[in-house]
């Protein structure tokens, strides 16, 4: 029996592909297994302590995992269709990613949702993955045709770049396969160059510990290196995809402040900024990592009025928001104020204390 091609298929059945959607197929079984190289990224530590994939790499990193399916269908969702110009370093404002501006999964689940429906009706079996731990989304990415892995490490297509996401339906009917093109990034290294820290080393290997976004997503405390290049980030990191060529397209507008009021989120309750950020990862699903965030970025980027807002957070009940508060107040050059403001006498927080200790030793160490 003749394979069907996808696209005629979908047509056929009345199933309309939105705009920023594109659809591929890989036949399976595909023999494709990414496990021993996000084990290898594990054992050298270049994840960064990151769970997700990294959970269970054999099982995510697995292509052919239900020997039921025939085909896995390949779908991305190009989410920028106009550059706003980030106007975020007025004094107290912070910057979102581009990626991060709404949850732009939305739109990718609700066609893959209408798909799976469809082989519902026809008693066909179905898995998808969408960003899943249990699967690494750009395993059939390549090998689909929809494009390439780019030097950033992030897959791209040609006149949408990196800004897609993925996702990845299982099912149990054979299409016809994609023919691979061969893309490549050519001799282009800006992702290398923009990188603020320096996070793509010399083979385009990505080391996620000097990776600005996956900090401000880390539970674990971010190093004072690294909270200096975070510069005025609230939550993302946009510079490697900014400076993709393939993703230079779209609407330009300048007039469009995309930033955030720092002030106003470190005034928010912590889980009034869960339910706001809903689509952000955030840590244990607690807000004072968000106010975390806003506490680097304001202060590396202070306003007139960040020296209250600091100390009115030294009284905060949040063992987390008043670490990284000396931090602010330390970048302010504000420390000496600390001690007036918090009682480091009857201070029970044994991680404060040291971060007090540390930053103490730093001021007398460089007079």
């Amino acid at each position: 029996m003749k394979d069907i091609n996808l696209l005629n298929y979908l047509s056929k059945n009345d199933i309309d592909i939105p705009n920023g959607i594109n659809v591929s197929v890989v036949s399976l079984p595909s023999q494709i297994n990414k496990s021993l190289e996000i084990n290898k990224a594990k054992e050298e530590n270049r994840h960064a302590n990151m769970k997700f994939t990294f959970s269970d790499p054999n099982y995510s990193g697995l292509g052919d995992k239900f020997d039921w399916a025939e085909s896995c269908i390949i779908v991305s969702y190009s989410y920028i269709s106009e550059n706003n110009s980030n106007l975020g370093f007025s004094p107290g404002r912070g910057s979102i990613a581009k990626f991060a501006k709404e949850d732009y999964y939305v739109p990718l689940k609700e066609f893959v949702n209408l798909i799976k429906e469809h082989f519902k009706k026809e008693n066909l079996r179905t898995e998808e993955f969408i960003d899943n731990p249990k699967h690494y989304d750009r395993l059939f990415f390549e090998q689909s045709g929809l494009g390439w892995q780019g030097k950033s490490t992030m897959m791209l297509s040609p006149g949408k770049g990196p800004w897609q996401l993925i996702g990845n339906i299982y099912v149990e009917k054979k299409f016809d396969v994609e023919v691979k093109k061969d893309y490549s990034c050519g001799s282009c290294n800006l992702c290398q160059i923009s990188c603020p820290t320096g996070a793509l080393d010399d083979d385009f290997i990505l080391d996620s510990n000097k990776c600005i976004s996956y900090w401000l997503q880390s539970p674990d405390i971010i190093p004072h290196d690294m909270r200096e290049k975070i510069g005025n980030r609230f939550y993302g990191c946009d510079e490697c995809l900014i400076s993709c060529p393939p993703g230079q397209g779209g609407i330009k507008n300048f007039n469009t402040d995309t930033s955030v009021d720092l002030n106003q989120i470190l005034n928010s309750e912590s889980q009034e900024l869960v339910e706001l950020y809903n689509w952000f990862y955030i840590p244990k699903r607690n807000g004072d990592y968000l106010k975390r965030n806003a506490i680097i970025a304001l202060a590396n980027n202070p306003s007139s009025d960040t020296r209250e807002v600091l100390i009115s957070l030294l009284k905060s009940q949040s063992e987390l928001v008043r670490f990284y508060t000396i931090w602010g107040l330390w970048k302010i050059g504000e420390f000496e104020i600390v001690s007036q403001y918090l009682d480091i006498k009857n201070e029970k927080s044994e991680m404060i204390l040291q971060e007090y200790q540390r930053l103490n030793e730093m001021i007398y160490s460089n007079k």
